[in-house]
């Protein structure tokens, strides 16, 4: 059942408890209001006819009085006055009241409220002579069928009202929900992949906030859909970059090589068919295949090299990482890197590992390339994880920290294909990443790497490299 059925249900169910109380009410109310009537006219019948004899006890001739007396008696509602002879017993009007009081009135609401009916008997004596008694007896007939008919025209409007209620209820509630119907068109457009999903924003404030989230929602999906195939596009530019700077050190180192180790072999066997073999040409043939041999070891090396470091699976991130520096220092003297490890690295995964020397690896790249700087520093040691990765990992992380005192940030940062990359990797795990200016000039790049929950954390071991 639906929400907008389930509040109408819910609505009627409490409208029609309400008509429902106001209905008992009035049937409560209808006893007490036939007693307090009948107890009235009662009491006011005994001082009229009281009051009636004493005004003609002094009378000679008493009987047109009392004729008058009785017919004003007989105007009064709710009551019947009879005349009886003195020799004359009190009348049973049950049967008749009762035949009386159901024309038009239930049997049950006859049972319920109709009281027992009551004969009082009151002699008229005028001095010394009794000329009969006089009856009075209360009838409840025309008391009980206005209640029954204002209880019919109450209940008739209630159920109007409630009716009408009801309709005006619905009707605003329809009104109300319409926007849910909006919502749903925008999600199924969102599931089946369009963009530009924008919904109006209408209706109760609620429905307004969830209408702006979900706009919210489809913009932010299209900006990531564009960046997704922003960053594919990139990735095949990498990676036909990538295989153009393999096939040019293929074509340019490894064929010379090969070439030249073909020729000496060919050397070598055009020698060995003479009678006399030149001992010369042989030693320079051979040391020509050597070194041809060693450049295309070389070159491998540095395509394996650029590729996966080999020292990341032999001896681990740190060996990698100082042999990195290594490399760099003996390239590039004129900057001073000094790499900082503040725990045992040996502990982490493979793709931790990993993705910690790229960004070490790339972050150095930049400084070399673009940041003129004269110091770098880079700092690796496990931290308490933040509460934004509390979900992606456990309750510690690596953080990765590389500094420069060069040019730092330009006003307009674009980044590049490396740092896409790298910031690629680092969310791929989880993790975070931030690069912001040094307060004293130069760049910082902070990365967070979540890490797994371990039995037994790696106990700290802080040990400050040596200045590479």
């Amino acid at each position: 059942m639906s929400l907008k059925a389930r509040l109408g249900w819910l609505i009627a169910i409490v409208l029609t408890a309400m008509l429902a109380v106001n209905v008992a009410i009035m049937i409560g109310h209808a006893g007490p209001r036939v007693r307090a009537e009948a107890e009235s006219i009662e009491h006011l019948a005994h001082e009229l006819v009281e009051t009636a004899l004493a005004s003609v006890q002094e009378t000679k001739d008493p009987i047109p009085a009392l004729r008058r007396l009785f017919d004003n008696l007989r105007n009064l509602r709710h009551i019947e006055i009879e005349i009886l002879p003195n020799d004359d017993i009190a009348p049973s009007f049950d049967s008749k009241w009762r035949k009386e009081m159901q024309t038009g009135v239930p049997d049950w609401f006859v049972s319920l409220f109709a009281p027992t009916p009551k004969i009082d008997i009151i002699p008229a004596r005028i001095g010394d002579v009794q000329y009969g008694n006089i009856a009075i007896i209360f009838d409840p007939v025309d008391e009980l069928a206005e209640i029954w008919s204002d209880l019919l025209w109450l209940g008739a409007i209630s159920l109007a009202v409630t009716l009408l209620m009801l309709a005006l209820v619905l009707t605003l509630l329809s009104r109300t929900l319409s926007p849910f119907d909006s919502l749903g068109r925008g999600l199924a457009r969102l599931e089946a992949g369009e963009k530009d999903v924008r919904l109006d924003l209408r209706g109760a404030s609620e429905f307004r906030n969830i209408s702006q989230k979900l706009n919210s929602l489809a913009a932010t999906l299209d900006r990531v859909t564009e960046e997704n195939h922003s960053l594919i596009d990139r990735l095949f530019a990498v990676q036909d970059s990538e295989r153009r700077d393999i096939a040019r050190d293929l074509h340019d180192e490894a064929g010379p090589c090969l070439f030249s180790i073909r020729a000496g072999a060919a050397t070598l066997v055009a020698s060995a068919s003479g009678n006399f073999p030149d001992g010369e040409l042989l030693r320079r043939t051979c040391a020509n295949i050597d070194a041809a041999g060693q450049a295309l070891q070389t070159l491998l090396r540095r395509m394996l090299e650029r590729l996966r470091p080999p020292a990341m699976s032999e001896l681990g991130l740190e060996a990698a990482l100082r042999g990195l520096f290594a490399s760099w220092t003996g390239s590039r003297a004129d900057v001073r890197l000094s790499l900082r490890i503040a725990h045992d690295l040996s502990c982490l995964d493979e793709k931790i590992a990993l993705t910690a020397y790229r960004v070490v690896q790339e972050s150095l790249t930049n400084i070399f390339r673009h940041a003129s700087a004269a110091n770098a520093e880079a700092r690796l040691e496990f931290v308490e994880s933040p509460p934004e990765l509390a979900e992606a990992g456990g309750a510690e992380a690596l953080r990765v920290l590389v500094e420069d005192d060069g040019v730092g940030l330009p006003d307009e940062r674009r980044f590049g294909l490396g740092l896409i990359g790298m910031s690629e990797r680092v969310h791929a795990l989880g993790g975070l990443m931030r690069m912001e200016p040094r307060p004293k000039g130069g760049t910082r790049i902070e990365v967070l790497l979540p890490l797994p929950e371990v039995e037994e954390p790696p106990e700290a071991d802080e040990r400050e490299g040596d200045d590479l």
